[in-house]
């Protein structure tokens, strides 16, 4: 009886594989690449409505085992921004509202540094030239703030440059404030107009505010970074109760799926208004990291995948990174959703890619990983010592990128020793970049020595001003103020 069971068992294993698509297969070898190499979240690959494929994949709870699934939430991050720009196109295309006009026209009473200036097309596009709410020093994550409190601290936070419109600087206080525009002319709170403008028509049951300041354990995903194999961090710092205009939400890649494909399928807004949403009304700007952004999309045109242009955006925070895009032009949507601190693009990139049948990138572990479990074995004298052989060895081609993160993590599990090896290290590679000695500035103030951490800081600053870095520039001076 028992060989019977056995092999009907493995004859409707057969006929199982045999059903599957080639596309299938192919999805499912990666999904599987990706759980052996350390990763977890959940992957959605559809063309138009149709889901092709679904899947969870590693643990949404390292500590209680809890798998991923379909229905696992995670928290979106800045996702939120293309709900904001839509709500705000839809009164564009309504009349209600001009691309041209001021904050100051729109909200009289705003105190907003340059409020007779700046235009709802340059907050949409980030060219403002506002910063963040959390650039401001005394603000506080796990924080809910009242409307007065966080309006005080937007207008406080210094502007990233004077004239609007002069260039493109990523900024959440602008959705902010685009949330404040939605709520003065609809007469709606923004998550009241979200809910039944958006998620209630494309039935997004699963998008909501956290509630609190914990993700839910039996259907949350817990936000993590992983350190080496053996070492991880929760990363609830930041988890806010009230998500924003600017992001935070909760969802599901199957309701981020629904969105994407009503937006360029132009069930949300006209042809023409998702024209002018993802070109930016013909003005795409561009940041130091070659990111254009539109009205709140992220645009990728023949970038990440040669011959493709993708629209979407990816919310990265503390612990969670998420990916929503399409490819108009074949209708394909991939929603990626991941519970680690890490950068997941090229996660979606290369589902995208074997939705498009293009050949795929290797999936290794991440990098940092691989470093971090060398150093575990061998001791960090020893890979600095023969650090050409090592490098060789994990086939790692290093950057200031990889250093910058390293050194970060020292700083994460506060291994102060091996923190100042690998920042001399990697200092020394890399002598003429001013984010390696903003990390070491940071080592130096978490072990409370401001003098050095001052000395680190200013070194930074002069060889961004010689780089004409002006990420590293304004970087360099927040961290200066804050001392």
């Amino acid at each position: 009886m028992r060989k019977l069971t056995t092999a009907l068992a493995i004859l409707t294993l057969t006929l199982t594989l045999q059903a599957q698509s080639p596309l299938q297969k192919r999805l499912d070898s990666l999904t599987a690449a990706y759980e052996e190499n350390g990763y977890h979240g959940v992957i959605l690959v559809a063309k138009g409505n149709e889901v092709l494929y679904e899947k969870g994949y590693g643990l949404a709870n390292f500590d209680q085992k809890i798998k991923q699934t379909p229905g696992t939430l995670f928290k979106t991050e800045s996702v939120g921004k293309m709900f904001t720009a839509v709500s705000i196109l839809q009164l564009v295309e309504s009349g209600q509202l001009r691309l041209d006009q001021t904050v100051k026209e729109l909200l009289p009473q705003s105190r907003l540094k340059n409020a007779d200036k700046i235009t709802v097309h340059q907050l949409l596009n980030h060219t403002s030239g506002l910063q963040s709410p959390w650039d401001h020093p005394k603000w506080k994550f796990k924080t809910t703030y009242s409307p007065e409190e966080l309006t005080k601290l937007i207008e406080e936070v210094p502007l990233a440059f004077d004239q609007p419109g002069k260039e493109m600087y990523y900024s959440n206080s602008g959705y902010v404030v685009l949330g404040w525009i939605l709520e003065k002319k609809t007469g709606l709170a923004f998550d009241q107009y979200f809910q039944k403008h958006l998620f209630t028509r494309l039935g997004m049951t699963h998008t909501r505010h956290l509630g609190d300041t914990t993700m839910p354990v039996a259907t949350g995903a817990q936000p993590y970074r992983i350190i080496n194999t053996r070492k991880y961090i929760l990363m609830d710092e930041t988890l806010g109760a009230k998500a924003g205009a600017a992001g935070g939400w909760i969802s599901t890649a199957g309701d981020l799926h629904k969105f994407m494909a009503a937006l360029y399928q132009h069930r949300l807004i006209k042809p023409q208004t998702w024209e002018m949403m993802r070109t930016a009304n013909g003005n795409n700007p561009k940041d130091s990291a070659y990111r254009y952004y539109a009205y709140g999309l992220e645009t990728y045109i023949n970038q990440l995948i040669p011959g493709v242009n993708l629209y979407g955006h990816n919310g990265g925070g503390a612990g969670f990174s998420i990916d929503a895009f399409v490819d108009p032009a074949t209708g394909y949507i991939v929603t990626s959703c991941t519970n680690l601190y890490q950068n997941s693009r090229p996660i979606m990139v290369n589902y995208m890619k074997a939705a498009l049948n293009q050949p795929l990138k290797p999936v290794n572990k991440s990098v940092t990983v691989q470093l971090f479990d060398l150093i575990d074995q061998v001791g960090i004298d020893s890979v600095l010592a023969n650090s050409t052989a090592y490098l060789q060895q994990l086939n790692i081609q290093l950057h200031p990128g990889i250093v910058v993160q390293m050194g970060d993590g020292f700083l994460a599990i506060k291994d102060h020793n091996n923190w100042h090896k690998w920042m001399q290290y990697g200092i020394s590679l890399f002598p003429k970049e001013a984010f390696l000695l903003l990390i070491q500035g940071d080592g130096y103030l978490q072990l409370q020595d401001k003098a050095a951490a001052l000395k680190s800081y200013e070194a930074a600053k002069v060889l961004a001003v010689a780089n004409n870095d002006a990420r590293a520039l304004r970087a360099a001076d927040e961290k200066l103020k804050a001392l």
